[in-house]
This record gives C-alpha cells, structure tokens and sequence, in this order.
C-alpha cells in the first residue's frame, strides 16, 4: 500500500477490491496457521484498519463486494466455510455499517443470478474462480464513476 498508494503523487481515491486466495487458499502468507480461514471478523477487522490508514492519509476509500466463486475447478477452494465467509463480509459491506465512503457491488455486476454464489456463465473464464473479459467490463461497469467526485 505504502508504494502502490501513498506514494504514488496525485492518488485521491482507493478501490479496495479483495481477491479469493485468503478464502480458497487456507495457510496462505495472509493467514499462515494450516486448514484455516480467517474469519468474517478477521476480514471486516482488516478491511476496517486499511480504510482508517487511507482516510488518514485523506483518501477517498471505495470497497468492493467479494466476487463468486461456487463450483470453481481449482481443488480445495469452494468450501463452506469459505462461502459463508464471502457472504458474511458482503452482508457487511452491503448493510452500510462499514468504514468505505462507497461501495462497488462486483459479486453482484458478475453474479448468476439463479445461483448467486457462481459466476454468470457468460462472465466465466472457465474455472469457476476468475471471470472473463466480459465479466471483467461488467466489474468496471459497476462503478460508478460519480463516486470519484466524493
């Protein structure tokens, strides 16, 4: 963040957009103990102390909803625990009790919508875990981009 943020000269805005590899991969760098998940808590408790370093820095912060993945080919990843994490996290974000100026539905632009927890076929890149070129535009599409006037 140090390099990639606050750094960089002009920056007045962050989109914080969170990736799987903390829920797909347990006993990653991000959470060493091994078969473990970091929990709801641990995400909103994280996501939480980024945006108050940003805001201090005074950034705008935007967040981003964490994107579908049910049914992913990649081994180990799709589990219920993990599930029950993303959506947890999203509830959170999506209730407005969060510390962002804004949120970006992602897992909501790429979602089936019959099956909410797995991306659109049309948006999937074929593993289940990563989305297309179309997926991709449709993440991009839903920010709004009158957020930058924040």
């Amino acid at each position: 963040m140090e390099r990639d943020v606050l750094q960089v000269p002009g920056v007045s805005h962050v989109l914080i957009h969170i990736g799987l590899n903390d829920l797909g991969l347990p006993g990653f760098t991000s959470h060493p103990e091994p078969g473990t998940l970091p929990t709801a808590e641990d995400f909103t408790a994280a996501l939480t102390a980024l945006a108050d370093r940003l805001h201090g820095a005074g950034l705008t912060v935007i967040g981003s909803t964490i994107g579908p993945y049910r049914g992913t080919v990649h081994e180990g990843y799709d589990s219920e625990t993990g599930q029950t994490v993303r959506r947890e996290v999203n509830a959170w974000l999506l209730g407005g009790h969060h510390p962002f100026d804004a949120i970006v539905d992602a897992a909501a632009a790429v979602a089936d919508p019959d099956q909410p927890d797995r991306i659109r076929d049309d948006f999937n890149a074929g593993d289940g875990l990563h989305v297309n070129d179309a997926g991709a535009k449709a993440i991009a599409d839903a920010v709004d981009v009158t957020l930058l006037a924040l």
